[in-house]
């Protein structure tokens, strides 16, 4: 769960005036507005604030739907995604909106590899093939190969902002240099690469490709199993060569507490997932949600493809704690 900080004055006195109410609005009104200016205030990058006003609001009205979705979403975001999913649910058992929660569940789920619950997810936004790959997953889990407690390998670091750098990984038994895409979402094998199924296990397809699971992935000593995928075949000749590409979700090595130098052009990956809470560097907010990857730089929320952030992870080494909801730039 990310940390609490002190809140300023004006903070404070905005608080103050929704939590003892305001004269002629009800109690629901209160608490809607609660949340309507913690999402505001996040959205301008005063996070410490908006998460005091997240959890004043959830806590002073707990069965209230809305506070308590508000607040698992957020949570989620910044990485305490089993709390996160928790209070999703809560809010569900309260009234909530079914679908809405469901659309924020699905990608969390699919996060914590907790194929279980994303399979009986009431009012699944999943595409029937989505559906039939969790179903399968649920007897056929993820599993990590970690022959030490960190592995370090290469990768070319890129300041285009197309991605953070190229990896080769290894898709059974053959290597492709791979981007790493923080707006990406698990393995995407594009163009001529996907007609290729060997490695791959199909559930059929929808609007956005080929559903697959990839049964072995190797990112130099680490084998991750049967790791989600997806295949897009362009059908059209004369594909562009930018278009035919493979793409490595940052959610993907997110699990494994990865740094990234690219002066050195090493990337680290470490078994426990964890770095230590007291670690050299500044931490910067992030948030990793389903608007993507996003970094506060100067009170501004920068998204991955912008060229400040692609310079910033580009020029100075850097941990991704998603745990706790932060980078550590070095």
């Amino acid at each position: 769960m990310t940390t609490m900080h002190r809140t300023t004055g004006a903070t404070r006195l905005m608080m103050l005036a929704i939590l003892f109410g305001m004269a002629g609005r009800s109690a629901a009104a209160q608490w809607s507005g609660g949340v309507g200016l913690a999402d505001s205030l996040l959205a301008m990058g005063r996070v410490a604030s908006a998460e005091s006003l997240y959890y004043a609001a959830s806590s002073a009205r707990p069965r209230d739907a809305a506070a308590r979705a508000a607040l698992g979403r957020y949570l989620a975001s910044r990485g305490a995604l089993r709390i996160g999913a928790v209070l999703l649910e809560e809010a569900r058992l309260f009234g909530g909106d079914t679908a809405r929660i469901a659309r924020s569940l699905a990608p969390i789920y699919l996060s914590l590899g907790d194929y279980r619950s994303l399979a009986t997810l009431p009012a699944s936004p999943l595409s029937p093939a989505e559906q039939k790959r969790v179903r399968w997953l649920v007897s056929h889990p993820s599993v990590l190969e970690f022959p030490d407690s960190a592995a370090t390998l290469t990768y070319r670091s890129i300041v285009d902002g197309s991605g953070i750098g190229v990896l080769s990984l290894g898709i059974g038994d053959r290597r492709v240099d791979a981007l790493i895409d923080p707006r990406a979402s698990g393995i995407i094998v594009r163009g001529r690469a996907a007609r290729r199924r060997d490695g791959l296990h199909t559930f059929g397809d929808d609007s956005s490709g080929v559903v697959a699971v990839v049964h072995e992935l190797h990112i130099g000593d680490v084998t991750l199993g049967n790791v989600p995928a997806r295949l897009i075949v362009d059908s059209a000749r004369g594909t562009p060569r930018s278009r035919q590409v493979t793409i490595i979700g940052l959610d993907v090595l997110q699990r494994l507490a990865p740094t990234f130098n690219p002066t050195t052009q090493m990337l680290t990956l470490r078994r426990s997932g964890q770095i230590a809470q007291v670690v050299s560097g500044t931490r910067t907010p992030m948030l990793l949600d389903e608007q993507g990857f996003r970094v506060l730089v100067d009170d501004h929320w920068v998204r991955a493809g912008s060229g400040a952030t692609a310079k910033l992870l580009s020029t100075r080494p850097w941990t991704l704690d998603a745990k706790r909801g932060a980078i550590v730039l070095q």
